[in-house]
């Protein structure tokens, strides 16, 4: 529990951080960060991923198909963790 004290300073920490950059304020009042560096992450697994699956769905092998499938399954949970597409503020 913090003391009045506390609160009080967070208060204007908070204050001085919307002035100083309200569009930081607003991302950080959402509680999401995603980064346009996250995204394309994200979508190069699983573009890898989808080739990886077809490369071993036509190479017969189940180790690549595996692999490909959680590579494709970690690009899809970083994406929809992120928020998907890029909506503009606003």
């Amino acid at each position: 529990m913090l003391s009045d004290e506390d609160r009080r300073r967070l208060q204007d920490i908070e204050a001085a951080i919307r002035m100083e950059d309200p569009r930081f304020a607003e991302r950080l009042a959402q509680g999401r960060f995603p980064t346009r560096a996250r995204r394309a992450v994200a979508l190069v697994l699983v573009a890898v991923g989808l080739l990886g699956l077809l490369t071993g769905m036509a190479l017969l092998s189940g180790v690549m198909i595996l692999f490909a499938v959680l590579v494709t399954g970690m690009g899809a949970t970083l994406w929809f963790r992120l928020g998907g597409r890029h909506r503009p503020a606003g």
